[in-house]
């Protein structure tokens, strides 16, 4: 039999509607906590920055290099032989005419060469026609079956190389006759001298440069650019070329071209101006200056912690004050910053707020806080 318990007196029961109602309330406070604690790590993380205000200046390159006029093609000219120097007919500034002698070598031990080289060709000529005689004799023996087959093959043999001597030997005579002509150093072009190397006497080596001659009808501008200013030059530049004695007497020309390595010694790049229509003043070894001819162009210096590279393009973060958002966009920057600041020069336009630090943690739409103290970007 079961025992039932009686509630004592005076106990008070608990209603089952209050129990539920005591568990739902329960259940609905850890839910909003949960919902609460959700909501703060889904809350945006707002990001203090640095930034700067952009207000484009005007950046001319007005520097001007000092240079040379020289000429587009000239050659170094020198013999193809080695030898002694006994005579050089210019100097520099005279002017030639292709095929005029320009120097001389001593040519003695070239002509006992071509004696001797005579002399072969008179003996194996001689051997020729002897063994020419000798082939024909032993084809005649031959056929009346005086001699046999194999003094016949011989004879036949001496002739074919009696024959190839010949031709040896007149190679080796023309040889000789070229060499006598190689002690003389002709001009292949009609030109003005600009430089000559050893004088009489000396003994010059093959190739070396004894005269140097120039075409003056084509003039260009010569100039040692620094590296920083070649990487800083914008495209196609045109530049203005001066006498440095006469600065009235200017030409307008255009970059032919940049060599692409630098001088080991004095770091600079040499860069040629071809000339439009060049005045007579302007000479070949005349000293000129050079800047360039160029509008001014509106650009913005920034710091170079402003910029990031994403697939081999450049962005900035620019924030908009009035939601507190960052976004991106691609600019275009002046070559040469090396790591310092960056000159850009499109992409940006004046009243635009660039962030400049931290710009690797920010993410496109990105609230922000803006600071206080605002910069002013332009450019140097």
């Amino acid at each position: 039999m079961m025992n039932r318990q009686v509630p004592k007196p005076g106990a008070r029961l608990l209603p089952a509607a209050f129990l539920t109602m005591a568990m739902a309330g329960a259940m609905t406070l850890g839910g909003c906590e949960r919902w609460n604690a959700q909501e703060a790590d889904a809350a945006p993380v707002i990001r203090a920055v640095r930034t700067v205000i952009v207000e484009p200046v005007a950046f001319n390159l007005s520097g001007s290099v000092t240079g040379t006029i020289e000429a587009r093609a000239e050659a170094e000219l020198g013999f193809r032989i080695a030898g002694k120097l006994i005579e050089r007919k210019v100097d520099v500034g005279d002017h030639v005419r292709a095929g005029d002698v320009l120097a001389r070598l001593d040519d003695q031990d070239q002509r006992n060469a071509l004696r001797t080289a005579e002399a072969d060709v008179a003996t194996a000529q001689a051997e020729q026609v002897q063994a020419g005689n000798e082939e024909a004799r032993k084809r005649e023996l031959l056929k009346s079956g005086n001699t046999t087959q194999v003094l016949y093959d011989a004879a036949l043999l001496s002739k074919r190389t009696a024959d190839a001597k010949v031709v040896a030997a007149q190679a080796a005579l023309q040889t000789s006759r070229d060499r006598i002509g190689y002690t003389e150093l002709a001009a292949d072009r009609d030109g003005v001298v600009t430089a000559t190397g050893p004088d009489p006497g000396q003994i010059v080596d093959v190739g070396e440069m004894v005269v140097r001659v120039a075409q003056p009808e084509e003039r260009e501008a010569l100039f040692n650019i620094a590296e920083a200013g070649v990487q800083s030059a914008p495209k196609d530049p045109v530049i203005e070329v001066a006498l440095a004695g006469a600065p009235d007497i200017t030409v307008i020309g255009r970059v032919r071209e940049v060599s692409p390595q630098a001088d080991p010694v004095t770091r600079t790049h040499a860069v040629r101006i071809a000339l439009e229509n060049p005045p007579d003043a302007l000479r070949l070894g005349a000293t000129v200056t050079g800047r360039l001819k160029q509008p001014p162009i509106p650009v913005v210096e920034l710091p170079g912690t402003a910029i990031f590279q994403e697939a081999e393009r450049s962005f900035v973060w620019v924030a908009d004050p009035k939601d507190q958002t960052v976004r991106r966009r691609a600019v275009s920057l002046r070559p040469g910053h090396a790591g310092g600041p960056v000159v850009v020069t499109d992409g940006l336009a004046q009243g635009d707020i660039v962030v400049t630090a931290g710009v690797h943690s920010l993410a496109e739409g990105q609230r922000v806080r803006l600071g206080k103290q605002i910069e002013t970007a332009v450019a140097s």
